[in-house]
């Protein structure tokens, strides 16, 4: 009885011990989920594989899909009194890990015959609970990943479609397409004139004197209802889609030479030869 009597005495004044050092505790801030979607269109329209778009760039041709997908990290939330704070991305094995999403806009409908009949179309993360009334983030994977071995760095980075073998680096746009007059016309953006690697080393590179990586800044993004806009039409608009500079790759590789990637690269607020880099001058990523 008087052991019953003790232990009941004594629980009480654990929990009170417990609860009384509450305030001396650090405590865990609030934690925001935060599901951002990403839409993908060819100017008022929703982009689709097996759809055909017409009055596409300075020609207005016809643009039928044969894929759409890009790399983006780096994704940040910026506060009213313009705090960047970085989203921690979920990592789901697929589409995210650390620290680079795959926004995949093409399943295998139509030409869309290259990657998987999987698509995602979202950046999903956490951040501290916050006033936030931005979004910056960085269209590429970042140097540190860049040159590493796809096999061996695991989904998204896995696929060998979205690597450049003779650069040691990935694709961080892969969007291809046929129109009128050009059976495949791509745009493949990524880092080029790398150095070869040193002597000894079986992967990376010294480094790449055009990195292409455009980052981008959305300001008035409403976290909890607003959606990053990738539009091809707003890409295109200066390019000529039915013609190829003679000599070069059908569409823009990336090469600083290929007079076809100077307008492209414009739209993404890009450098492009003696063309200084404008992010203001970017027309193909906005947020509504």
């Amino acid at each position: 009885m008087r052991t019953l009597l003790r232990s009941r005495l004594l629980l009480p004044l654990a929990l009170v011990g417990a609860l009384g050092c509450g305030e001396d505790e650090p405590q865990t801030p609030e934690v925001l989920t935060v599901d951002l979607p990403v839409v993908a269109r060819v100017g008022a329209e929703p982009f689709a594989c097996g759809q055909t778009y017409t009055n596409v760039g300075t020609t207005g041709t016809t643009y039928e899909p044969m894929d759409f997908r890009v790399y983006v990290h780096d994704v940040r939330l910026v506060t009213r009194g313009g705090q960047e704070v970085p989203v921690t991305l979920t990592e789901d094995g697929t589409w995210q890990h650390s620290g680079v999403v795959l926004l995949d806009f093409a399943n295998k409908d139509g030409l869309c015959t290259q990657g998987t009949a999987g698509m995602n179309a979202s950046i999903r993360g956490t951040v501290p609970q916050g006033d936030y009334t931005g979004l910056r983030f960085t269209l590429g994977v970042p140097e540190d990943l860049n040159h590493g071995d796809p096999t061996t760095l695991g989904a998204p980075l896995g696929d060998m479609s979205l690597h450049w073998s003779w650069q040691s680096g990935f694709v961080f746009a892969h969007i291809e397409g046929r129109t009128q007059g050009l059976p495949q016309h791509v745009l493949h953006l990524g880092s080029t004139s790398c150095a070869p690697p040193p002597e000894g080393q079986t992967q990376g590179t010294a480094g790449c004197d055009n990195p292409n990586r455009p980052e981008f800044h959305l300001e008035g993004f409403d976290v909890t209802k607003g959606r990053v806009v990738m539009d091809l039409g707003a890409l295109f608009a200066g390019s000529d889609l039915d013609a190829n500079a003679p000599s070069t790759a059908a569409g823009c590789m990336s090469s600083p030479t290929d007079a076809d990637c100077g307008p492209l690269f414009q739209r993404l607020g890009l450098g492009f030869g003696s063309q200084a880099a404008d992010p203001a001058a970017q027309t193909f990523i906005r947020a509504e």
